[in-house]
């Protein structure tokens, strides 16, 4: 069992394999479409593909054979070889692939200082959801490099609420970079009232192969309780529809009123999630 970078003599060959495990990979199988850095195939004695790892400062994966007792112990030695001397500050991803990783670590006496689970959800079908009244001159819009200022509180309190562990410390310029490279990069959609400020978002956060990544969703407190985050995430679904892929998403197993959402939208579990910081 060996790595082996991923370049573009190989990389159809990686994306045809993490097709096949793409509902809990969006991100990894995005970065692998756009060319990123410091991403390997995980290669058997065969020569066959067996996983896809990312490792930057955050760790992405997708390793169906950490739950193959035939191949699980050679994995195992290959990726504590490979994390050695990397800094690792986040594991992100399926949960049996996590929790292998998480143990390779713990072997070097290297712990998380927190670890969020989440449901992974998938949508079998469009769901028509009912029509959902605003106030008049409330619209749904699709936002852009200029919005980001107006959008500034909504994206920070998402962050603080939804994302940042006790472990980590807010920082409003982190903050800021992660809203303008979703403005740049990703489908963002916000709810803009009759005074020209925002009352809820939601974004992609990941365009893969076959499947869209749905995030960011947040509604500010006064807000709430109107079914505004399902309209913009129904918004989202129907795009993502239209241009031919599925969607997906994760909600933290402490957050019942957003699951109780997605659920009324046609949302199901279909797989568990962790994201662990170091």
């Amino acid at each position: 069992m060996r790595l082996v970078p991923v370049d573009d003599s190989n990389r159809q060959q990686v994306l045809v394999f993490i097709a096949l495990h793409e509902s809990s990979c969006v991100t990894l199988a995005e970065n692998v479409r756009r060319k990123a850095e410091d991403i390997f195939a995980i290669r058997d004695d065969g020569g066959k593909l067996s996983g896809v790892i990312e490792a930057k400062h955050t760790l992405l994966h997708c390793l169906p054979d950490a739950c193959n007792q035939d191949k699980s112990a050679q994995l195992k030695l290959l990726l504590a070889a490979f994390l050695h001397d990397r800094k690792i500050t986040c594991i992100n991803g399926e949960e049996s692939g996590s929790l292998f990783v998480m143990r390779i670590l713990a072997e070097e006496n290297i712990h998380p200082a927190a670890v969020n689970h989440y449901a992974l959800m998938t949508l079998p079908r469009e769901k028509p959801f009912s029509a959902i009244a605003l106030p008049q001159g409330w619209h749904v819009v699709r936002c852009h490099d200029e919005d980001a200022d107006a959008l500034m509180n909504l994206q920070s309190a998402y962050e603080k609420e939804e994302v940042l562990p006790q472990c980590r410390m807010f920082m409003a310029a982190v903050v800021r970079q992660n809203l303008e490279h979703i403005l740049r990069s990703e489908y963002a959609l916000a709810l803009r009232t009759d005074t020209g400020g925002f009352a809820a978002k939601a974004n992609t956060n990941a365009i893969g192969i076959n499947y869209v990544q749905i995030g960011g969703v947040y509604t500010a407190p006064e807000y709430r309780g109107r079914r505004y985050a399902a309209l913009l995430v129904g918004t989202l679904v129907h795009k993502i529809h239209s241009v031919k892929k599925r969607p997906v998403l994760f909600v933290k197993d402490s957050n019942e009123s957003a699951g109780n959402l997605y659920a009324s939208l046609g949302f199901e579990k279909t797989g568990n999630f962790i994201i662990a910081y170091f």
